[in-house]
């Protein structure tokens, strides 16, 4: 067996031979490290597109918060003027107009956090500094529309001094003045966290942002008047 091995060997079909099962092994494995760096490449651009689209959406999202956060700069200190006067009128028992006691209407926007799926791939990609100014819009938005929906809900305990509603007792001028000290501090966290919003989109070099949507081009108002007449914080584009 030896021998016929041997004899096969030196006669130079098994040096072909294994030449050949050497270069199919080449081949095989040439074959499967390009699939695989084909198959990462290609995960490795469909990440890209993902983290691509997803900042994308993050930053469209932060200009229009920050059209609808220059909204609450300008109604701010109106709403607070009107809730002081309130109070006033509520400690010297003096009458209000009804008309002033109604809440006008509000408007919000708020940036919906990154999936967490792209939290270690938007820090590889951005770094910390955007992506910790990203979260810090995100979490003021909410609470800018967290905290107006608060004030709304307060507000409409305003009527107890609407005689149309009946006689007001002293009760009710208490109550009226402990919501309007709590709705003075909430617009002041308003205040605050639209002046956040604004910085820190600045900071990013996101410009403020209109569009074509229900509500997407409304504008600040120009005086607090506008407010009391409209019933709402806003004006319409063109107005």
């Amino acid at each position: 067996m030896f021998q016929t091995v041997r004899h096969w060997w030196g006669s130079g079909r098994g040096k072909v031979t294994a030449r050949l099962f050497l270069f199919e092994f080449v081949v095989v494995v040439a074959g499967v490290l390009t699939a695989q760096a084909l198959a990462n490449w290609v995960g490795d651009r469909a990440e890209q597109r993902a983290v691509n689209e997803e900042d994308k959406r993050v930053r469209y999202e932060i200009g229009r918060t920050r059209q609808v956060t220059r909204i609450w700069a300008a109604a701010t200190p109106c709403l607070i003027e009107r809730v002081e006067r309130i109070a006033r009128a509520a400690s010297t028992g003096n009458a209000v107009d009804p008309a002033s006691l109604k809440v006008p209407r509000f408007i919000g926007y708020t940036v919906e956090p990154f999936s967490p799926d792209m939290n270690r791939e938007f820090h590889d990609r951005f770094g910390n500094e955007r992506v910790d100014n990203y979260a810090v819009v995100s979490t003021a938005s909410a609470t800018l529309v967290s905290t107006y929906r608060d004030v709304r809900t307060g507000w409409d305990r305003f009527a107890l001094l609407d005689p149309a509603l009946g006689p007001t007792s002293a009760a009710d001028r208490a109550t009226v003045r402990d919501v309007a000290v709590q709705l003075r501090s909430q617009l002041e966290l308003i205040g605050a966290s639209a002046d956040m919003i604004e910085r820190t989109s600045a900071r990013l070099g996101i410009e403020p942002r209109t569009s074509d949507a229900d509500f997407g081009a409304v504008m600040p108002v120009k005086n607090c008047d506008e407010i009391w007449r409209t019933g709402r914080i806003w004006r319409e584009a063109g107005h």
